[in-house]
């Protein structure tokens, strides 16, 4: 398995950097600033999210990972249908809503055992699950301010990715987890076109119906850990600056 990080990657890691040095040093930006940088680094985080399937699928058998380009970590390879990058960054900026995205596109029967199949769908959800903590951490050490706020909001963000990403239904990576213990009949009619169909009616109904159903369940989830929200809310004000 060789990974090679492509040069758009790495100006994506650099932006990040960039736009959240400068929400330190120049306040006045703050909104376009948290935008810009919580945009990114959600980008970044899909990106990561996207390499720890085809790397965990590369690596359990599936040869057609490295042909596709998915080991690079470029953005653009993980740009091929509708419920790739494209509507989970959509989703992001007009609901405020973390869909996870489906754009490795795994040869399942190229990997042997069953319970590998189920690590290739978990690995995503685990990296982005992490991506939750290390953004939580980092704006514990930033301290108050414009940067905590923003990296607040996307350690928010990661966590209901993760959460919606681990529900046990088709086309999410809770089901891929299952999926492979299931009689071969259902495997076939969850399939195909079937399955995008189903995954584009899914995708609209959380989009445009399930932020009212979203919310409760990530402030249960929360709750518990007597976490301040404040910072949160505060950076999603700023993300969504236009409204």
């Amino acid at each position: 398995m060789k990974t090679e990080i492509s040069g758009n990657f790495l100006g994506l890691v650099a932006a990040f950097a960039v736009t959240g040095a400068a929400l330190v040093l120049w306040p006045q930006g703050a909104p376009i600033l948290t935008f810009a940088f919580v945009l990114i680094g959600w980008i970044v985080s899909v990106c990561l999210h996207e390499y720890a399937h085809a790397a965990t699928a590369s690596r359990f058998g599936d040869s057609s990972i490295i042909e596709q380009g998915y080991l690079t970590l470029n953005p653009v390879k993980y740009i091929n249908s509708t419920g790739s990058l494209v509507f989970p960054v959509i989703a992001l900026v007009l609901g405020g809503i973390a869909l996870p995205g489906a754009a490795v596109m795994i040869r399942t029967d190229l990997i042997r055992n069953r319970w590998q199949q189920s690590l290739v769908s978990l690995a995503g959800p685990a990296i982005t699950a992490l991506l939750a903590v290390v953004a939580f951490l980092a704006a514990q050490i930033a301290g108050a301010g414009l940067l905590r706020d923003a990296l607040m909001l996307l350690a928010f963000f990661e966590l209901m990715a993760f959460v919606l990403n681990m529900l046990p239904v088709p086309g999410f990576d809770g089901f891929g987890v299952i999926e492979p213990y299931m009689p071969d009949g259902v495997q076939r009619l969850l399939s195909g076109k079937r399955l995008a169909v189903l995954n584009l009616i899914l995708f609209a109904l959380i989009f445009f119906m399930g932020y009212r159903i979203i919310m409760p369940i990530m402030a249960m989830i929360i709750s518990p850990f007597d976490i301040d929200m404040e910072p949160v809310w505060r950076g999603f004000d700023r993300f969504h600056f236009w409204r």
